[in-house]
């Protein structure tokens, strides 16, 4: 049987698509090797998504997604992809355990956050540790924190949360920055951005939230302990695109570049969420651009226009 639309990716990207695909009259079917909501199994709270109450938990946020795909008979089959081909109009979908055929077939696999692997880590995620400035900087309002890496998003999170935290600390391996020089000159004025050079976290501690982090001076073998209550890692984010080299194209960090409408440059394959080539990556700018996938999709299949 031939799928009308197949949707790589559990996420709040590949969630938005199969509702709006489906509230279009098509049948979506979501293939997520994992749990599904993506990025939101991470966040502890939810504070920055209109319509949601503020506190919100993720895995409450989660939920409603859940039940929204259930009420409006989604399918989530649990299979990871491993491959994708196409020839003209066929699109093959191949998982573990078999092979699927679509009509169309939007990727919403989204990014994986580049982690430090260093003790306490995983163990605080939702609970301190967090990939995301914009999103948890206001529950820290007033506290002190730690910032980890020297490029753009390192220190762009470093000026956001200047204005919001009492003390933030820049760690970076380096002597030097790698951020674009106007970025710089900003960060070196803030009295209340302090840059550790040459460092390294080591370990984040605590007992229920982040306390304190064990960093080293990799100069001067030096170990000093800072008394912290959050730690933000900024030193990159890999797009989970690997299956799709040479199938569409992609940028040299392996984003799927997309236009507007988020088609790639093969036909029938859409892109949206945190696996693209965008400017923002948050919950909103996601699930705006899945429902866009889905109204591409059946402007393609159906040969006209649907608008809510």
């Amino acid at each position: 049987m031939k799928e009308e639309l197949i949707i790589i990716g559990g996420g709040i990207a590949g969630v938005s698509c199969a509702l709006y695909a489906k509230r279009a009259g098509l049948q979506p079917v979501i293939f997520e090797k994992s749990a599904l909501g993506g990025q939101l199994n991470y966040i502890n709270y939810v504070d920055n998504y209109p319509g949601v109450k503020l506190g919100t938990r993720g895995g409450e946020f989660l939920n409603i997604l859940g039940s929204s795909l259930k009420e409006l008979d989604i399918k989530v089959i649990e299979e990871e992809v491993t491959k994708v081909t196409q020839k003209e109009e066929r699109i093959n979908v191949y998982v573990n355990k078999g092979e699927y055929e679509a009509f169309s077939l939007v990727i919403a696999t989204g990014a994986s956050f580049r982690r430090l692997e260093v003790e306490g880590e995983e163990e605080f995620i939702g609970r301190g540790v967090s990939w995301c400035a914009v999103c948890d900087g206001y529950f820290f309002k007033g506290k002190e924190v730690v910032v980890v890496g020297g490029g753009n998003i390192a220190v762009e999170d470093a000026l956001y949360l200047s204005s919001i935290c009492k003390k933030i600390y820049l760690i970076h391996r380096r002597d030097k920055l790698r951020a674009l020089d106007y970025l710089q000159k900003e960060v070196f004025k803030k009295e209340n951005i302090k840059i550790l050079w040459n460092s390294t976290v080591k370990k984040i501690r605590g007992k229920d939230f982040v306390e304190e982090v064990v960093i080293e001076n990799n100069k001067e073998n030096k170990i000093d302990t800072l008394k912290v209550n959050a730690v933000f890692i900024a030193i990159g984010i890999t797009p989970n695109t690997q299956i799709y080299r040479g199938l569409i194209d992609m940028n040299e960090e392996g984003f799927i570049i997309t236009d507007e409408n988020m088609a790639t440059s093969s036909p029938y394959i859409y892109a949206c969420g945190d696996c693209r080539r965008r400017p923002l990556r948050q919950l909103i700018t996601a699930a705006g651009e899945g429902a866009i996938a889905a109204l591409s999709v059946y402007r393609q299949l159906k040969g006209s226009y649907v608008s809510y």
